[in-house]
């Protein structure tokens, strides 16, 4: 039987951590291997609700796992977890939401903007004249807040990070130790994936300690908004859709889903979106994520982002969706020169909120190795 003490988990970003504590909490003894470089889109995701574009086999059980993890996390006042009420706003009629049914005091309209100002209330742009949409709750991670509380988590569970670059000679030094791939886009340079690549490129923008925008509820807004596509879109013609989150240390604008791969340098290529693109803090973004945002905000809420322009600071990161339209995100048991290794990895941008009950998939096959029996309800608010 393999030694329940010496388990390996690849990467340090938000699916090798919450596996790790998983691990951890059903008796496992593990390391998280990683070279630090944690500058990766985890530290710019926004929150974690339900996923919008995302192939992966049992996604109603996996959404729910996480879910019922993130209501134990949210009693923590320390966790950075908090329930924010978001709105899915769009310009013309959308396809069903995706797990609907399982979100917190979800609620669709449709209606003429000058009526819903009055009912609803959700952003609007200046010139639309009528908007469909749902809105409800959903966990949000603070992630700096967030991330910073999972290390203190894991340390006091007994967890080891150790500092190493993660090479393909990673199963010849794990002889013996069971192996969880949590790489993301690093996986491509460890393990054998012929899987099609779409390396998706994010642009956003980070306001720096600007207030949590709050509603009636007394609890943070959120939006995502996609207009006609004469105003945002992507290369294909299709609507591009922003978004706008408060969190501790600002508001998050954005943000880009350009499909694309990386070149034999490792450069992005691909096809980024249409139109106009402005210089915020040494990075191009769509002119659209600031003058759409801004429209949006001062007609929702009243506040205007041109007092806060040289305050902001544009980002752009990378996000790795495994073959999107088949087999999907890689969660499977794979013996590789007799190692077990668990492979978990290519979210997309769905990596935060899909991290539980991947994590405890990865559990259940590490148990189906060793024998023992997983139970996530296990986890409580006292170990933590």
């Amino acid at each position: 039987m393999q030694d329940k003490s010496d388990i390996w988990i690849l990467g340090g970003g938000i699916s090798g951590l919450s596996t790790a504590i998983l691990l951890q909490q059903a008796g496992y003894k593990t390391s998280i291997l990683s070279d630090l470089n944690f500058d990766v889109p985890t530290n710019y995701a926004m929150a974690s609700a339900y996923p919008h574009n995302l192939q992966i086999q049992n996604l109603d059980q996996i959404s729910e796992d996480s879910q019922n993890l993130f209501a134990k996390l949210a009693q923590n006042a320390r966790s950075g977890l908090l329930i924010h009420r978001i709105y899915e706003v769009f310009e013309q009629e959308p396809e069903l939401a995706p797990l609907g049914d399982k979100r917190m005091q979800f609620q669709t309209f449709d209606g003429p903007v000058e009526k819903l100002k009055m009912t609803i209330k959700p952003p609007f742009r200046t010139g639309a004249t009528y908007l469909y949409g749902y809105t409800f709750k959903t966990y949000f991670a603070d992630m700096p807040v967030y991330m910073d509380f999972l290390w203190d988590w894991y340390e006091t569970l007994g967890g080891l990070l150790v500092h190493k670059k993660v090479t393909p000679e990673i199963i010849k030094e794990a002889s013996g130790k069971i192996v969880i791939n949590c790489l993301g886009l690093g996986s491509l340079k460890v393990f054998e994936d012929k899987s099609p690549l779409n390396v998706v490129r994010g642009k956003q923008v980070l306001v720096p300690k600007a207030p949590i925008i709050t509603g009636a509820e007394n609890i943070p807004m959120a939006y995502n908004y996609t207009p006609s596509a004469d105003v945002f879109s992507r290369a294909d013609g299709n609507p591009e859709y922003v978004h706008f989150f408060s969190r501790n240390d600002g508001w998050l604008l954005g943000q880009t889903r350009e499909p694309g791969s990386l070149d034999q340098a490792g450069k992005w290529v691909g096809d980024a979106v249409k139109g106009e693109e402005v210089m915020v803090g040494g990075v191009f973004i769509p002119e659209p994520i600031l003058s759409l945002n801004n429209d949006l905000l001062k007609n929702w809420v009243g506040y205007d982002l041109k007092s806060k322009q040289t305050q902001m600071q544009g980002r752009v990161g990378l996000r790795y969706y495994r073959d999107s339209q088949n087999s999907g995100v890689r969660l499977e048991l794979e013996n590789i020169d007799g190692v077990s290794c668990v492979h978990n990895y290519g979210h997309g941008g769905s990596g935060i909120t899909m991290s539980w009950g991947c994590a405890k998939r990865c559990v259940d096959l590490v148990n189906s190795m060793t024998g023992k029996f997983s139970n996530l309800s296990a986890v409580k608010n006292e170990n933590f």
